[in-house]
């Protein structure tokens, strides 16, 4: 009996030292294993600076380049708008009849702030499709939200933005993917080569 007593006793020590064993390679496994992540945690966040900074650096030679484009931009403008108007010998009743076309944009107010939305339009809409990512559908929808002009999408505030986008159904989101803001903004100023050089030759898609 007392034998199988000392027996019992030499088993469970055994199986302790197994079990202590088995828990001590498992933690020092795990720290291993934690010490490896934590390196390669340090590694990405290390390149993440890295791609931020280089971002970073990217956006001001972009905004550097914008500003560089601009006064050249409103120079080639000016250039377009002198080439446009009549000869001065040329009287109205020998004018050749002015046929408007798809890429034209009025140029409004510049002091003059127009409201989000309107039941209806002042003088002649836009062709809102100038703007790339509108098309005939999202034109329609603008419409039926009362927006009609270059100058009222180029004039909305953030909160105009999410109100607006909120009622766009399946186009929701559109307004700042496809930066209707932005490209507003250039149309209704008429700032037509700086438009062309961020978003492509003006008019609408064929």
């Amino acid at each position: 009996m007392a034998f199988s007593l000392e027996g019992d006793m030499i088993v469970a020590i055994i199986i302790s030292l197994l079990v202590g064993l088995l828990l001590g390679w498992l933690l020092f496994r795990g720290a291993g294993r934690r010490r490896a992540l934590q390196a390669e945690l340090a590694e990405r966040n290390a390149e993440l600076a890295v791609a931020h900074e280089r971002n970073a650096a990217l956006e001001r030679e972009v905004a550097s380049s914008r500003d560089q484009i601009k006064p050249l931009a409103d120079e080639v403008d000016r250039l377009r708008a002198m080439k446009a108007r009549p000869a001065i010998s040329e009287t109205p009743a020998t004018a050749a009849p002015v046929t408007p076309r798809a890429d034209t944009v009025t140029v409004p107010d510049p002091t003059k702030r127009m409201d989000p939305t309107m039941s209806s339009a002042e003088g002649e809409p836009d062709d809102l499709q100038l703007i790339k990512g509108i098309g005939p559908k999202l034109e329609s929808i603008y419409n039926d939200l009362g927006v009609w002009h270059f100058a009222q999408i180029a004039d909305w505030s953030p909160d105009d933005v999410r109100t607006i986008d909120a009622k766009l159904g399946t186009f929701k989101g559109r307004i700042e993917r496809d930066q209707h803001v932005e490209q507003a903004k250039l149309l209704a100023a008429g700032r037509t080569t700086e438009y062309e050089a961020r978003f492509g030759k003006l008019g609408r898609p064929t």
